[in-house]
């Protein structure tokens, strides 16, 4: 187990830089910028992350696990991403005045228009980004994302201090993608330099594997980035923004802690894929580790969203702090479901993922239309959380028939995060009964330290108590082994089904 503790912290400390960066730049052109602002962009930004992950990310990723890495392939997909993305951003572009007709904003033009510019830069660079990933260059991959992150903040506060308003987080983004793409040329000149090669027959050959890539991408945009789509077309850029804001604050818990441990998790279930007994104990403590270590930020989040809100951002961002609780709970759902996802495609059961993920969108989305009449974002935010837990429930009972877990093997797992959630929780909720006001950033930190402390100390506790009966199961487990079948269920006795 030591080897995928290092692997984990390797992993998230290579999405915290990037994380850290662009949430300080982000907090500093909030205390500027209003809500509206933001939410002109986050429409135009829904649209540019759906060309890139259902149809460029769909076009490249064919090629990156394929066997052929030739020049002349990556001339063609070089070819392809830039003719599909300047049609795409040509398109985007003429739709844009029935988009300001739709939302009734004219500041809203201008933004679509440099937005689409923002496309073409994502398709001249994508066979650069397929190369490197393919290379596994992962160190020149983040040595780029924290330069395009920097230069693009620069543009941006630049750009803020002359007043340009939404606009300057259009230049951070055009910044961003020009310097990028720069980066990526560079890094490839001596080995490969694209040149212009269309092919139908390459087309035909990896049509299949581009239709499946897009629609598993396609169901993925609607899971994550769908409840903002859904406040943008019901709500406008306001509330668009507001929920922009909620969302990236929580994204980036998520992205640093659970998808970091999920490329962790993939590569675990796949060296122990045939032995369900080893990825029973595997799945268990991924499990534990990712809600031990979301757990406590969502918590202390939610509980302190009000004066945090005010205190980093300003008084004009208020109105979203009622949906830092909500939010908090999907995003600990989708990494539950993402863990068991990565378990599913490990292990051959990955006709699941898809359907469960269907339910999961379909129920959210009606939850969310129907919340959101009477309690606008709030009702959004809630009815995806719903959704995202029926998903985890589902993901759970599934994952729990493959390996042969018993719900109480479950709770186990999941109730040390749990009460030191809830002890962090009352803990903070308490702090005014002795006088103390979290109202700048001495006491916002204080009382952050009092719940991660509280939270410690309840999770400690539990996962103290809960040892003895861990470790006699296991303890049963390894004297038991030499008396039943190797993949045997660890409840009733009988084999588990073993993935083809």
């Amino acid at each position: 187990m030591n080897a995928w503790k290092g692997q984990s912290a390797w992993s998230i400390a290579d999405n915290f830089a990037q994380q850290a960066l662009s949430f300080v730049i982000f907090a500093v052109l909030a205390r500027w910028l209003t809500p509206h602002e933001f939410g002109l962009l986050a429409i135009a930004h829904l649209m540019v992350q759906f060309v890139r992950m259902t149809l460029l990310d769909a076009i490249a990723m064919p090629v990156v696990r394929g066997v052929d890495s030739s020049n002349a392939l990556f001339d063609w997909l070089f070819t392809l991403c830039t003719v599909v993305s300047l049609v795409l951003a040509a398109v985007m572009a003429l739709v844009s005045p029935v988009l300001v007709r739709f939302f009734g904003t004219p500041e809203l033009m201008p933004v679509l228009l440099g937005m689409s510019l923002v496309i073409v830069l994502f398709g001249l660079v994508r066979a650069h980004e397929a190369r490197l990933l393919r290379e596994g260059n992962f160190r020149l991959l983040a040595i780029r994302s924290l330069c395009s992150l920097s230069a693009g903040g620069a543009v941006a506060l630049l750009m803020v201090y002359q007043g340009a308003g939404a606009m300057a987080l259009v230049a951070q983004q055009l910044a961003a993608g020009v310097v990028a793409l720069l980066i990526a040329v560079a890094a490839e000149w001596r080995t490969w330099r694209p040149h212009w090669a269309w092919s139908t027959a390459l087309i035909r050959r990896h049509a299949s594997e581009m239709n499946k890539v897009s629609a598993s991408a396609l169901l993925n945009y609607a899971n994550t980035s769908g409840d903002a789509a859904l406040v943008s077309v019901l709500l406008g850029p306001y509330a668009t923004g507001l929920y922009n804001l909620a969302k990236r604050v929580l994204s980036a818990a998520y992205l640093v802690i659970g998808a970091s441990l999920g490329r962790v998790s993939v590569t675990l279930f796949v060296q122990q894929q045939r032995d369900p007994a080893a990825l029973r104990h595997i799945y268990s403590r991924m499990l534990a580790m990712t809600l031990l270590l979301l757990a406590p930020v969502y918590t202390i989040v939610t509980a302190l969203a009000e004066p945090m809100v005010v205190i980093v951002f300003g008084e004009k961002w208020r109105a979203s702090a009622p949906l830092f609780g909500w939010l908090s709970v999907a995003y600990m759902g989708q990494a539950v479901f993402a863990l068991g996802q990565n378990l599913s495609f490990a292990t051959g059961q990955s006709a699941r993922v898809p359907k469960l993920a269907l339910a999961q969108m379909l129920l959210a989305t009606t939850l969310a239309c129907v919340l959101a009449r009477t309690n606008g974002a709030t009702g959004v935010a809630a009815g995806f959380a719903l959704g995202s837990v029926a998903g985890m429930v589902a993901m759970k009972f599934a994952i729990g028939r493959q390996l042969g877990m018993s719900l109480r093997s479950f709770a186990l797992t999941i109730l040390p995060a749990g009460a030191g959630a809830a002890l962090g929780a009352i803990l903070i909720r308490l702090l005014p009964l002795t006088g103390m006001e979290v109202t700048e950033w001495s006491s916002l930190i204080v009382a952050g330290m009092a719940g991660l402390f509280a939270y410690g100390a309840g999770a400690g506790v539990v996962r103290r108590l809960a040892d003895p009966v861990r470790g006699s199961s296991r303890l049963h487990l390894r004297c038991g082994q030499e008396n039943r079948a190797p993949g045997e269920d660890e409840r009733t006795g009988k084999a588990l089904r073993r993935p083809l």
